[in-house]
């Protein structure tokens, strides 16, 4: 006689997943949002980088974490936290600070063998492990925050939200509009656009790639400081996030397809929605799991990603 245990944990299972949706459907949209905003402007600056120089950037994970502790360093020790117009302008500063060392990276350490991906890949690498060591030694390994630009909360459609947190969506819109603004009517932009689209034709039109390429850059590192100045203020920030930040960014890459920055948004949604739904379904311990299943997933069925794009 079949004891029919299991289809009532199934149909037990089934009730709770129910019911969690059902109650928290629309903070887990909201949540998704946000996280999709951060996601979005780490992962877009990852893959227009690859786009245009076929770079693998390692130390794109350590440009987000940069962002965040010279955010702190200035408000704090430059500054002396003395109020939101302080940290607004250590918050600029940062962003400057990351643009700057980006560029004495490519200058300095990948230029002289951009073509080569192995030596790109080893170097960058090297850079985000020695940025880690060197904010281990200097602050310590303990978390670092800086405060919300605006404090306080809100009640929205019945969920409880930072105020901080519905900044994030709106400034994510508007940097992320700009950029495709920038991208397809000036002629940097254009030039960025052709190069990515085929390197070689762009150079028989007279542009010059080492230029975009560093200009591309630039804009990348100052999407992840961006980010990172923004999660800084809502949760703390440790030497070793850049490693976590780096893995969001190549899954979303992989799944959006390399080469594609609508790709890179819409697997961002996708990655933020599966992995607050499992939070909420199961436990925050299972959702960074996702992100993996995301990579291996999308290798094996499909490597070209939902809207890749084939490189000339």
């Amino acid at each position: 006689m079949h004891s029919g245990t299991g289809a009532p944990t199934e149909l037990r299972t089934t009730d709770a997943l129910s019911r969690i949706f059902d109650d928290k459907s629309m903070e887990i949209i909201i949540l998704t949002l946000t996280r999709a905003a951060v996601y979005s402007l780490v992962a877009v600056g990852f893959v227009l980088v690859f786009s245009v120089g076929g770079i693998l950037n390692l130390a794109h994970g350590t440009l987000f974490m940069l962002g965040a502790y010279f955010t702190y360093i200035f408000y704090t020790y430059l500054l002396g936290a003395s109020g939101t117009i302080a940290l607004l302008f250590a918050m600029l500063l940062s962003i400057i600070i990351v643009c700057l060392f980006t560029l004495f990276l490519y200058f300095v350490l990948f230029r002289r063998r951009i073509d080569s991906v192995p030596y790109v890949m080893v170097i960058s690498l090297a850079v985000a492990l020695f940025a880690e060591q060197v904010l281990r030694l200097t602050l310590g390994a303990t978390s670092t925050a800086v405060p919300s630009i605006i404090d306080g909360s809100a009640n929205l459609l019945g969920v409880k939200v930072l105020w901080m947190e519905l900044l994030i969506l709106p400034v994510a819109v508007v940097i992320l509009g700009a950029l495709w603004s920038f991208l397809h009517y000036t002629k940097a932009g254009k030039a960025i656009e052709a190069v990515a689209q085929n390197r070689d034709g762009a150079i028989l039109c007279g542009i010059r790639t080492n230029s975009v390429l560093a200009l591309t850059l630039v804009i990348s590192s100052a999407l992840a400081a961006v980010a990172g100045i923004l999660i800084s203020t809502l949760v703390t920030v440790t030497p070793v996030v850049w490693g976590y930040w780096l893995i969001k960014a190549f899954a979303i890459a992989i799944l959006g397809g390399l080469g594609s920055l609508a790709g890179a948004v819409l697997a961002a949604l996708i990655l933020s929605f599966l992995e607050i739904a499992t939070t909420y379904a199961y436990s925050a311990h299972y959702a960074d799991l996702i992100t993996l299943l995301v990579i291996v997933i999308a290798l094996v069925f499909k490597p070209s990603g939902l809207m890749g794009i084939r490189r000339a």
